[in-house]
């Protein structure tokens, strides 16, 4: 059986000015991947792929919590591509009142959780836990 897509087209709405945030202050193209696959963006330069990135959009001010989870799954295929093709992976971050990214390449403390309000039991799982000051800001 599959899973439920919980993305909206608001979801993609933010995701986008995100993107071209990203490309102005990376010059570079974002170019979206499919919705199954392990990065929501590669970011590209003169039609080369330079970058993989995650993106976050969050309706929370960047200070609120001390760490931003993410799935450790996505971090095992951040490590997986880097692998395949030495490029960073970045997981891209835009909050209230600021956007900003961390390397999904380091090794973050685990800790089990996930969202409890959809009574989706496959929404608890490994997540690691970046600190806020890993985060570079935009």
């Amino acid at each position: 059986m599959s899973r439920p897509v919980y993305e909206s087209e608001q979801d993609l709405f933010r995701e986008r000015q995100l993107a071209v945030k990203a490309e102005r202050s990376w010059r570079c193209e974002m170019v979206k991947q499919n919705k199954f696959n392990q990065f929501d963006y590669a970011a590209t330069r003169d039609g080369r792929v330079v970058a993989f990135i995650e993106l976050r959009v969050r309706s929370t001010p960047f200070l609120k919590y001390p760490t931003m989870i993410i799935s450790v799954s996505k971090l095992q295929a951040a490590q997986s591509m880097h692998m395949a093709t030495g490029l960073p992976c970045i997981f891209l971050t835009q909050w209230s009142d600021c956007a900003g990214f961390a390397d999904m390449l380091k090794q973050y403390p685990v800790t089990i959780g996930g969202r409890t309000d959809r009574n989706d039991l496959a929404d608890i799982e490994a997540l690691a836990e970046i600190p806020i000051k890993d985060f570079t800001i935009l």
